[in-house]
Order: C-alpha cells, then structure tokens, then sequence
C-alpha cells in the first residue's frame, strides 16, 4: 500500500472526530439558546420541552397581577377573570432563530417599551416564539395545528382586550399576517408569504417548511388581505408591510403578491386585496391608517429590516407613526379619567363645606 493512502486513512478518521468535536462545542455553546436543537426539531418533528417552556412569555403591565403564568411556558391560558388587564395588548411573534442569537424568547421587548416611554399608557405584552421553526405552523402538541392554535389565541384576546397589536419579522411577519383580521393593528417586516421561494440555505439556517404546508401559508394571508381590503370584517383592521426593496429575497416575496394584485386589476371581476403599494415615507398618509392593506417599500437591502431600522434611529418612529391614533386616544383617556377623578375629589370636598356654616369655614382656613 501506497504513503498517501496510509496517510488518507489517518486523515478521514481525524477529519470527522475534529468536526464532530467543533458541533459539539457550537451545541455547548448554544445550548441555552435552543439554536440546534430548533433545527433538529424542525427536521425531525420531535417535540423538545427545553424549547417548548419558550414557547409563550406573558408580561402584564399591573406587577400586582397574579392571574397569569408570567415565565415562558408552552400553555398559557387566557385568564378570563383578570381584572389588571391593560387597555393594550402586544403580541410579538419572534423570528427565525439564527446561529449567533439562537431562540428569543421576548423579541420586540425594548422596542415595545421605547413606544411608551414618557408615557402614562398601560400595555401588556405577550412574547410568542416558534420552537420547531415551521412559520408557527406546529402546535405544541406537534400535529400541524399551530395556524388554528395561535389563531384561537389572538380571537381570544382580541375580546378581552380594546386593542390587540400583533407585530413581527420574517417568519414572525409571516405569522403576523395569518392573524391580521383578527387584531386591530398588524405590523409585519419582510414576511415570509411563500415559503417556496426561499432559497435551500436559508431554509436550512433559518427555517424549514414543507411545501404541503406553504400552501397553508398563502392562502390564509390572501384570505385575509381580502378580507381586510373588502372591510367586511366587523371591526376595524389595517394590516402595514414593510420590505426591503434591495433584497432580491424579499422582493421574490413581495412582487409574488403585487403581482397576482396586477392580474386581478386586469380582471374586473376578481377581488382585489391591497389598498396601497408606496415607498416608505413617515408623513404619508397611510402610515397611521387604522383600515386597509399597506405595503412599504424601503431603500434596504437587508433581510434584517427592522434591525437595521433600529439601528439608524427609524424605528421607533415608524412605530409610533403606525400606532399614533392609539396611543393618543389612550393618552386622552388617561387624561380624562385623572379629571374625572379629579372632578369627583372636588365634588366630595364641595359637599363637605356645603354642610359647615360660615364662621366654622373661615375659622377653617385661617
């Protein structure tokens, strides 16, 4: 036998503990971040506890409140008799968990906290992440019920809460708009609408979906922009998109539905399901539009939209544009309950005189 081949022995069997040795570090390393075990999940369909105790984070403003579970776990169960709740909801749907952030279990925490600063407005949060990493279409029990389990969860709370805010990225967008119709605003970034178009490596380090259940995906998005732009809802609903115009991956996804948009205008008779298609500018009109389908098209070229948005200092305002007539009618309504308690305060104090003489009131202030 031959130098090279004894050394091509030697080489292949060093070569493959070596790599083993590197995935079981990155796995060590990663290990609290459900990284690698999203992925094999996602794969295999085994259901992991450690992942799923991430599954849904509860946060209510009222620190007093006791009726829910607070820490992350797999089942939390609208409490019906609460009565701390806030006149806003959160929910926040987490995006594809990548190799160096791994699982976010509160995703959108600080931003959502940002919107409020300076404010005496009240909000709960509810944090929502997708351990098996298949667009939130796996329900916890792992039988491909997540659209009707997280859809179930949003009708809920939408009826215990004035308004129920969904926001999200990417696979979280993609979430977001599947339930748009049943929140009052619906904030997506660069959302995932068929997971077909992806590319295999991004499917394989961001998330995995398999084409039987892209399907799902697309129709019940274009259900319920249709649904929205026809306004036949009994509530008001505004559903805003943002994507990054530079991104070919994500110009894939938005001209996918801008395009069927363009065919239905050929054809009178088909429904239509945009309200408006404009470049991203803060003063325009539709940016605090609480009715209607919107996409925004920014000069980016990062499928990382909303990272890259708060990191130039556009982000918080861009939310607060969509969110402007909420926060305002609850920043009145705080006002207004401080002056009615203020009134009454007043009032009692009137009564209380009214019932003392004269000489005993003078006496009084003196």
């Amino acid at each position: 036998m031959d130098r090279w081949q004894w050394w091509l022995y030697i080489l292949i069997p060093v070569s493959i503990i070596l790599i083993l040795i590197l995935l079981y570090i990155l796995i060590k390393r990663h290990r609290g971040h459900g990284y690698f075990l999203s992925k094999f999940s996602a794969f295999t369909r085994i259901r992991f506890n450690h992942l799923e105790q991430r599954r849904q984070t509860y946060c209510p403003s009222n620190k007093n409140c006791q009726c829910h579970t607070k820490h992350s776990s797999s089942h939390i169960e609208p409490n019906l008799s609460c009565i701390h709740r806030s006149p806003i909801l959160y929910m926040s749907f987490a995006g594809a968990a990548m190799i160096v952030g791994g699982v976010r279990t509160t995703e959108w925490r600080s931003s959502i906290s940002q919107l409020h600063d300076h404010t005496n407005n009240q909000f709960d949060v509810l944090f929502l992440t997708d351990p098996a990493q298949c667009f939130y279409l796996q329900d916890p029990n792992y039988q491909w019920q997540g659209l009707t389990y997280y859809r179930n969860l949003v009708e809920i709370y939408s009826t215990l809460y004035k308004h129920v805010i969904l926001i999200g990225a990417s696979l979280g967008g993609s979430m977001v708009c599947m339930c748009a119709d049943l929140a009052t605003i619906s904030i997506a970034f660069n959302p995932i609408l068929d997971p077909t178009l992806l590319g295999l490596p991004w499917r394989i380090m961001g998330a995995y979906c398999p084409s039987r259940q892209a399907q799902v995906i697309r129709e019940q998005i274009r259900m319920n922009m249709e649904k929205i732009e026809r306004k036949i809802l009994n509530h008001n609903c505004v559903l805003h998109i943002h994507w990054s115009q530079l991104s070919i991956a994500d110009q894939r996804q938005a001209h996918r539905i801008i395009d069927d948009e363009k065919e239905k205008k050929k054809n009178s008779t088909q429904i239509h399901c945009l309200t408006s298609v404009l470049d991203f500018d803060i003063n325009n009109q539709y940016m605090n539009s609480l009715i209607g389908v919107h996409i925004w098209f920014h000069r980016s070229a990062r499928h990382a939209l909303a990272m890259h948005l708060k990191r130039t200092g556009q982000l918080i305002p861009l939310l607060k544009r969509h969110l402007d007539i909420i926060l305002q009618n609850s920043i009145n309504n705080t006002s207004q309950e401080k002056e009615q308690q203020s009134n009454t305060k007043t009032l009692s104090f009137s009564v209380k005189i009214s019932e003392i003489d004269e000489h005993d009131i003078r006496l009084t202030l003196i």
